[in-house]
């Protein structure tokens, strides 16, 4: 990871990507893990305004918890301690802790445009997506400008071990509906440790 870029980018853009920020071998223990789970429907907003709403969004997730965390999911979170450490010393924002899950996209699956801040809440700064396997087709996660939330800045492809980093409280983004499963990590760099 070219730490130069993602700050710039981060700065410039409000988001970045990379290839290659997992190596193949760390995605397919993740992968092999996340079957094993039990995943549950995705809700959305919080607390007891959350609901399901499949018609916009469609994936399943498992929430990443220390008390059960495997080896590959630990290795993972240190990637993601070290990512957090970076954009803190260069950016000064005052990050504690990353809060994730698994989601899994199965065939058809989506999630319309969105920003990645609860109303009245700006405890994540950074949001982070990182890709677990390759798709044959479909999935990528489309950004908006910062600028202007109806101009597409990017269609960033699910390629296995790639991240997608941004200002959570920004960047409108949505996952393009995927034909076949598309699984990855998704979660925020937060101010305050849950």
């Amino acid at each position: 990871m070219d730490h130069e870029n993602l700050i710039f980018s981060l700065i410039e853009r409000g988001q970045y990507s990379c290839e290659s920020f997992l190596d193949p071998s760390l995605c397919q223990k993740l992968v092999t893990e996340l079957k094993t789970l039990p995943m549950r429907a995705a809700k959305i907003s919080k607390g007891s305004s959350e609901q399901n709403i499949p018609s916009i969004r469609n994936d399943s997730i498992f929430w990443l918890s220390a008390a059960q965390n495997s080896q590959a999911q630990n290795e993972y979170l240190e990637k993601m301690s070290k990512l957090m450490n970076i954009i803190n010393r260069e950016l000064y924002l005052g990050l504690k802790q990353f809060e994730g899950h698994f989601a899994c996209y199965d065939q058809g699956g989506f999630y319309k445009k969105h920003l990645d801040q609860f109303k009245g809440n700006n405890e994540r700064l950074i949001s982070a997506v990182t890709y677990l396997n390759t798709p044959i087709q479909g999935g990528e996660l489309r950004t908006y400008s910062r600028d202007n939330q109806d101009i597409i800045e990017a269609d960033i492809a699910p390629i296995a071990g790639t991240l997608v980093c941004f200002l959570s409280n920004q960047i409108y983004h949505e996952v393009l509906p995927t034909t076949s499963e598309r699984l990855s990590i998704a979660g925020w760099l937060r101010t305050t440790i849950l």
